[in-house]
């Protein structure tokens, strides 16, 4: 279950359990990247996924599928029951930089006290802190990612980040290069490279993370079925 606040970090949902995941040992973060409005399929993936995971990362290019994930659990309890009870969140290169939602959202966020009610800010990266690591969250294309990794390891070992995680190219990956983790979860919508639709779930531990990667095997349908896959 998650509160729906958004706190002063960019952060939804209660401040002890933001302040929990810090902490937690063996927490699972239900990854998910470059939705592009396929909002149906998030909503499954949290349907079969969502209550054994601490926290739902969207890593951009899903804005809509975020609102109208965020309006679902504000009118349906039983779903807000399955949503992981931390929810982060960056912006994509189609993303705006805020939206709004019809409920009071932001209402103890003082970085909302100049704008509407119910807006939703939308940030350009997060660092998140899990189980004592620290992982930088991008959509990936300022670091342009496209062409390697110089420049996303760089900005993580600037914030101290061992573990960065990405979107963008809409290709799967799990790679490590000396000290640091790169992990793109795919696309939920718009594979490319010869990937499947896909998604990940991580296991942060206490001295490493693992990666779980999930094809969807009918991401246009009504269908609920997945299967893991190892990246190429």
């Amino acid at each position: 279950m998650i509160e729906l606040l958004q706190n002063s970090n960019f952060l939804i949902g209660s401040p002890d359990a933001i302040e929990a995941l810090k902490t937690k040992h063996q927490a699972r973060l239900l990854t998910i990247s470059d939705c592009h409005g396929q909002w149906r399929g998030l909503v499954r993936i949290i349907k079969q996924f969502g209550h054994t995971c601490d926290a739902l990362i969207m890593l951009g290019d899903c804005w809509r599928d975020l609102e109208e994930l965020l309006e679902l659990a504000q009118e349906d309890q039983a779903f807000n029951q399955l949503i992981p009870p931390v929810l982060a969140f960056v912006r994509g290169n189609g993303d705006p930089s805020s939206f709004p939602v019809s409920y009071d959202i932001g209402r103890t966020n003082p970085n909302a006290r100049t704008l509407p009610k119910g807006t939703v800010l939308v940030p350009e990266q997060l660092l998140l802190e899990v189980n004592g690591h620290k992982i930088l969250m991008v959509h990936g294309h300022m670091q342009g990612v496209d062409y390697g990794y110089n420049k996303l390891g760089l900005d993580a070992k600037l914030q101290g980040a061992g573990i960065a995680l990405h979107g963008h190219t809409h290709i799967p990956v799990f790679e490590q290069r000396g000290d640091f983790t790169f992990i793109n979860p795919g696309s939920t919508s718009r594979p490319r490279g010869g990937s499947p639709a896909s998604f990940a779930i991580l296991t942060v531990e206490d001295s490493f993370v693992d990666a779980a990667f999930l094809r969807i095997n009918d991401p246009f349908g009504d269908e609920s079925s997945f299967s893991i896959f190892e990246p190429f």
